[in-house]
């Protein structure tokens, strides 16, 4: 801790006598050297404030960085985390398997043709698009971080597959025994509930609770969120047959979107099922978006 302090003051130390000169060459009238040393103040104070954070999240924005980097094929520019994200709730997070993730504002159109995008979503999503079946920015990652369930898809298995150290297993147990959630065959799985149902205000306000957030942050990944973490982060979310539903709504049927099945596409697979349905073979995960 004391090693600690003694870096960051001599970063004030430098910081103050970069602007010391700054000051001195605006008043002596050398604007081109105070033009030179207002961009060696800006990345000094940028570098300051990054030695700020704490050492995990440093590496989890140089992390991101770097995936993204490769993905897109260019430099992506990392934005600072939320204030609200404070470094207690991040590691409390970790311990329940979600992770933090940062989606650039990007549409994801079909003929985009990024180095890392291996697995695109099915044409038929892009035709509902097109025919104003699903929202019309639905290609579109809308920028910002967001935490987001990291466990892989499990293999179906009649109904029977669990997600592996499942930690919205006591959750969903309370909200069945509640009746909040109806119509299952194992208590615990994340399996045999709606797409409607997840949308359920006290279903929300449960998972909220859970991950201490509002009910107002908690959705589920819109398909194209899905897909696009799916192909930096997850690949082997596509590698199982079994589907996850997505946040968006199938304006022109009154449907819920889903996907993800091996056999089906994996990481391409979206389609249309109906929202009132509990299947089997359909889990979910969530997906926190933080107010910016």
């Amino acid at each position: 801790m004391e090693t600690r302090c003694h870096e960051i003051a001599e970063l004030v130390a430098n910081l103050r006598k970069t602007k010391a000169g700054f000051d001195a060459d605006l008043q002596s009238g050398g604007l081109d050297r105070a033009k030179i040393i207002q961009q060696d103040l800006e990345n000094k104070i940028a570098a300051f404030y990054e030695q700020l954070l704490p050492v995990e999240f440093r590496e989890l924005i140089k992390n991101e960085g770097e995936a993204l980097d490769k993905f897109f094929g260019k430099h992506v520019s990392i934005p600072s985390l939320p204030e609200s994200i404070t470094l207690e709730k991040f590691k409390y997070w970790e311990s329940i398997g979600f992770e933090l993730h940062y989606l650039p504002a990007e549409e994801m159109k079909s003929e985009k043709d990024f180095p890392g995008w291996n697995k695109k979503p099915s044409p038929w999503f892009y035709e509902k698009i097109r025919a104003k079946s699903i929202a019309e920015d639905s290609a579109m990652l809308r920028g910002g971080w967001i935490l987001i369930d990291g466990r892989p898809k499990p293999e179906y298995q009649s109904g029977d597959q669990a997600y592996v150290d499942d930690s919205l297993a006591e959750t969903l147990t309370k909200l069945r025994k509640s009746g909040n959630l109806l119509g299952y065959k194992i208590a615990a799985s994340r399996f045999d509930i709606s797409w409607d149902e997840l949308r359920d205000g006290e279903v929300k306000a449960a998972f909220a609770e859970l991950l201490h957030t509002v009910p107002e942050d908690i959705q589920l990944p819109r398909a194209i969120e899905w897909n696009f973490i799916g192909n930096v982060h997850h690949p082997e979310w596509g590698d199982t047959n079994s589907w996850e539903w997505f946040q968006d709504e199938f304006i022109a049927g009154g449907g819920g979107l889903y996907g993800g099945r091996l056999g089906n596409g994996g990481l391409s697979n979206v389609g249309v099922y109906a929202s009132f349905v509990r299947d089997s073979g359909i889990g979910f995960r969530l997906l926190v978006r933080f107010a910016k």
